[in-house]
């Protein structure tokens, strides 16, 4: 079980890299790669869910394990039932508002749900709203550029090239690994970082074999056409 998320740990290590991987189901069908993580360098919660992402992963082959109590309260790092498996305890399946609600998830998790919960559902008119997000189950979900803030707007050139070198980077690793090639469909709602993805098939097959690519804007509001790529996404998800 999650013999590849173990091999990438392990090259990883040998090439003396330690960089953000995700969170989710490393065994799961989708994956769900967005722009970057919106916790700034140095934050709280940079520190707790960002930095120490792969010694979390690490752990849970070196005796932690994969059989956390994700439902058990408190839920927190302390009492050791945090786990990069399931990160969030029981959020409900309603959007923050700009008062920040506490037990609810940011606008990117809650349209990543949105779009699981309408896969899942299958070609009904109206999908099945999920009580709480748990997409968790069904995907694995990545970062691109591995410089962390909030949004990209109102960047200098400089700023707009060190990003540019951070996914030439994670480019480079990933091409050396044989962890993100191993999903049936990857979403990239990433938007304009992925235009050297969409251009080259080389690079495109290197980093994600022969998965089913969905292109799509960075998910902090709804993109419509990620409705109409709902079948196509089912049909490569059924094939063996």
């Amino acid at each position: 079980m999650y013999e590849k998320l173990e091999q990438l740990l392990n090259d990883l290590k040998s090439m003396n890299l330690k960089p953000f991987i995700g969170y989710g189901n490393p065994d799961a069908k989708i994956l769900i790669v967005g722009k970057e993580c919106t916790a700034p360098n140095g934050s709280d919660g940079w520190k707790k869910f960002y930095e120490p992402n792969f010694n979390q992963w690490k752990k849970s082959f070196e005796g932690h394990g994969f059989d956390f109590k994700s439902g058990v309260e408190p839920y927190d790092f302390e009492h050791g039932n945090f786990h990069p498996i399931n990160p969030y305890y029981k959020l409900e399946n309603k959007k923050q508002s700009k008062k920040k609600e506490v037990g609810r998830p940011s606008a990117t998790y809650y349209y990543y749900q949105r779009l699981v919960d309408m896969i899942r559902t299958g070609n009904d008119v109206e999908y099945k709203k999920s009580d709480c997000i748990d997409f968790f189950k069904d995907c694995f979900i990545t970062e691109l550029n591995d410089i962390c803030r909030p949004n990209d707007s109102g960047l200098n050139k400089p700023e707009h090239e060190k990003i540019e070198e951070s996914i030439r980077v994670r480019f480079d690793w990933m091409r050396k690994t044989n962890f993100f090639n191993q999903f049936k469909v990857v979403i990239l709602a990433c938007g304009p970082y992925a235009e050297a993805i969409k251009k080259d098939e080389i690079l495109r097959t290197e980093l994600y074999g022969n998965a089913s690519i969905v292109y799509c804007h960075q998910l902090s509001y709804w993109d419509k056409s990620l409705e109409n790529e709902i079948p196509k996404i089912q049909e490569s998800l059924a094939k063996k």
